[in-house]
């Protein structure tokens, strides 16, 4: 999915997405209309905040995601508040789930802030909770809000977005060295019921709660994030972060399928060519299965849950070294003009593991296959290790 976080209203939590399709564990295809920022963020940081954030299973009915990803201090998007000004208070790095819901006219934003200290947090709230500074001239009154560890509040009212006015009921809290909170939003600049908003914010100090002792909130595993390939520094983020069972099968329109049984997933999707485009996209995903049958049913199963790409080809005895089954189509990717294949997916399952490397948009099918393969025989690699170092890419990839 490509997205840009845009600055908007109250607590810089306001963010715009421009989207084209999600980029999810097997990503269809990408193009990307604008994105986030190039950026080397530690992978146990930005797994942990992706943890925290709301994911579709606890929302109301009717959303689905946008996108998500890790702000650094130079592209947080806190308006009138500079990176240094951040950093010098102790800011780490800032984390955004976005999700809309068109026919109710609605968007629930949920968002992490890292600092590096307890007093950080404190301090940063009052730097990055000044509407005077922030929202100057917006219709936007600050309450009492008795969720997480203070400072917090909530803020209600309506900001301007363009020439629309949209409705707000924003709650920010502290837990520990994190500022976490909610955003729901109402495009017809209508106001929020500030008891969703409450309630989305429990929840999410709860999956706050569950991070800080240690544990995994569904559907997400910190030693995904950690062990999965760092694209980070490949290029410039398109996508990061935890997908439920339904946000994955969203992407291929089916439902009940091998996918359905999934207990975490990680992807990661990056672009490394330039503007306007900015092809190739690199997409690592992590997916882990209650049995290592399970796991290898959705590699067996590959070519009916793949969407139908152009010069769509299996390839015949794909092998991976230290794969349990793999499986592996070139295609042509709907984000670039091409003829012929431009694009390699492969697919491999490790006991309960499933990794699924895509390369899309390559300058031709033969540099975009070397550059899955080899990926792929890095990412298993790093399974079990604790860590995974960046991944070095063809010459001539980015055209």
């Amino acid at each position: 999915m490509a997205m840009s976080f845009l600055q908007r209203g109250a607590h810089g939590a306001r963010m715009l997405a421009a989207t084209a399709m999600l980029a999810g564990t097997l990503v269809a295809g990408l193009a990307p209309a604008a994105s986030a920022q190039s950026t080397t963020a530690d992978p146990q940081l930005v797994g942990k905040m992706a943890s925290i954030t709301l994911d579709q299973s606890v929302l109301p009915d009717g959303y689905t995601l946008v996108g998500e990803a890790f702000l650094d201090a130079e592209h947080a998007g806190y308006a009138n508040i500079d990176a240094k000004s951040l950093t010098d208070t102790g800011f780490l790095g800032r984390y955004v789930s976005y999700y809309e819901n068109e026919s109710a006219k609605g968007r629930i934003i949920s968002y992490v802030s890292a600092w590096n200290s307890e007093d950080a947090a404190k301090a940063g709230f009052q730097l990055i909770e000044d509407e005077a500074k922030t929202n100057p001239g917006e219709s936007l009154a600050d309450s009492t809000a008795s969720v997480g560890d203070e400072p917090r509040e909530l803020t209600t009212g309506t900001f301007k977005d363009g020439d629309a006015t949209i409705g707000t009921s924003d709650l920010t809290f502290r837990s520990g060295t994190f500022l976490v909170g909610v955003d729901v939003e109402k495009t017809d600049g209508s106001q929020p019921d500030a008891s969703v908003t409450e309630a989305l914010a429990k929840t999410t100090a709860d999956r706050a709660a569950t991070v800080a002792g240690g544990n995994n909130p569904q559907y997400t595993d910190l030693s995904l994030a950690v062990e999965s390939l760092p694209l980070s520094s490949l290029g410039t983020a398109i996508q990061t972060g935890f997908l439920t069972p339904a946000e994955v099968e969203h992407v291929y329109g089916v439902q009940g399928s091998s996918l359905s049984k999934l207990t975490a997933s990680w992807t990661e999707t990056v672009a490394i060519g330039a503007e306007p485009k900015q092809v190739p996209y690199i997409t690592v995903g992590l997916t882990t299965f209650a049995t290592a049958d399970e796991a290898k049913a959705v590699v067996t199963g590959a070519a009916d849950l793949t969407p139908s790409l152009a010069n769509l080809k299996a390839t015949d005895n794909v092998a991976v070294d230290g794969a349990d089954s793999a499986a592996a189509f070139a295609f042509t990717s709907a984000a670039t003009d091409a003829s012929a294949a431009d694009s390699y997916r492969v697919l491999v399952s490790k006991g309960t593991l499933l990794i699924v490397v895509d390369v899309q948009g390559a300058p031709n099918g033969d540099l975009a296959t070397e550059t899955a393969m080899n990926l792929a025989k890095a990412q298993i690699g790093c399974i079990g290790q604790g860590s995974c170092p960046a991944p070095s890419l063809p010459d001539g990839l980015a055209g």
